[in-house]
């Protein structure tokens, strides 16, 4: 048995002495030195600062240590540490706002009409009529064939097809494969900060309770799955071909290292590139159990706040690249005296800059995904910097 299963087993005996000792059913002078020695034996032994399920020994040797010389406790925010996580296939695996588009296009959950479908289909993209890399078409004429399709599939709704058999249908199955497309080669063509106002475009008409509730459902459906897998998405044209990456998947690990972490008087933060309103139902849902608050939430934020579209909000960063780094000194050190993240995690070259700015930084947790780029210089760095711990993703 483990050290821990032997203090639960103790446990149980003290109580049982305790009663005892109570009822004057066991001698007093016996009791005591059972309970003297139950006592020195429950108070010696390692304590376990961060379960071990998910970890490799590496990556948890250099996490315990880091929270074990970090941590404090008290109630002064001012000194208190803090760490800041990527969410997205750093907290979770998967995205949660891909998981949120796939599952919208499978329910067909949108707010707008056939009419304003174009303008949602193609906001914010600087030239319509560039052929974009990937689906190796125009944003312009993929649209045009996503609103043939929208309009076709909203007439079927409206007329009590249910939705089991609305995915038979050509059209339906060919909005989705180049709704995917289309978000492809957005990604492939264009600025990030472009995909990044494109996306809730996709939610136009809807107030963010109504955003709010779509993504609960959206990742209560993907969780339910426990599981991560991918499926191709083809247009019966045959003119475009996306996989897409089903499935959502919460970690133990994570509901682990946030737990330890705040449990040793380290604050816990999320800087996103996902819109804030959406990484919040996750991160702070009670029954998801990763804890946090929403004021500890940082992500995506439009300057619409009755409902979702638009610009960024005037005076924020956009939550991505360097911008996370201009978030966490202008909006989550300043809680902290100004001290810099003790622990920044990251995934992905999008948390290069975060992973890579803070001279205070204790350490840097990459979980690898096996992504090139800045992010695999970072990883290959790691074996001869002690600062970067690496955790292989999986779950």
């Amino acid at each position: 048995a483990s050290f821990s299963d032997m203090r639960c087993l103790f446990s149980s005996v003290l109580q049982a002495l305790s009663d005892m000792y109570r009822n004057n059913s066991m001698d007093k002078g016996l009791a005591v030195a059972f309970l003297a020695g139950l006592f020195l034996f429950l108070s010696c032994g390692e304590t376990e600062v961060l379960p071990k399920e998910g970890w490799t020994d590496e990556a948890h040797a250099a996490l315990e240590e880091l929270i074990t010389e970090c941590g404090r406790n008290g109630n002064d925010r001012d000194c208190r540490p803090y760490a800041v996580f990527d969410f997205d296939n750093t907290t979770i695996v998967n995205d949660i706002s891909m998981t949120l588009m796939i599952w919208q296009a499978e329910n067909m959950r949108y707010a707008f009409s056939p009419d304003e479908a174009f303008d949602a289909f193609t906001a914010w993209i600087p030239d319509l009529d560039q052929v974009l890399e990937g689906p190796e078409m125009t944003a312009r004429e993929i649209a045009e064939d996503m609103v043939k399709d929208y309009r076709s599939v909203r007439t079927m709704m409206e007329e009590g097809m249910s939705l089991e058999d609305i995915r038979q249908e050509d059209a339906w199955k060919d909005f989705r494969a180049k709704l995917l497309a289309l978000n492809e080669g957005i990604e492939n063509s264009c600025s990030y900060e472009t995909w990044c106002l494109w996306m809730p475009a996709l939610f136009t008409g809807m107030s963010y309770a109504e955003l709010q509730e779509a993504t609960r459902e959206s990742v209560d459906c993907w969780l339910g799955t426990g599981k991560i897998w991918n499926e191709t998405w083809t247009s019966p044209d045959g003119k475009v071909s996306t996989t897409v990456r089903k499935g959502l998947v919460i970690p133990e690990r994570s509901k682990n290292l946030y737990k330890a972490l705040k449990d040793n008087g380290i604050e816990v933060y999320v800087c996103s590139a996902s819109l804030e309103v959406i990484v919040e139902v996750l991160a702070c849902g009670d029954r998801y159990g990763l804890g946090l608050e929403p004021e500890n939430v940082f992500g995506i934020r439009l300057a619409d706040k009755e409902k979702v579209g638009g610009r960024f909000e005037d005076g924020y960063p956009g939550t991505f690249l360097e911008g996370k780094v201009d978030c966490i000194r202008r909006f989550i050190a300043p809680l902290h005296g100004g001290q810099d993240p003790v622990l920044v995690a990251g995934d992905s070259s999008g948390d290069y800059a975060m992973l890579t700015s803070f001279g205070g930084m204790k350490a840097g947790l990459i979980i690898d995904c096996g992504k090139g780029g800045k992010i695999g210089e970072l990883v290959r760095k790691a074996e001869d910097d002690s600062r970067y711990i690496v955790q292989p993703q999986g779950y």
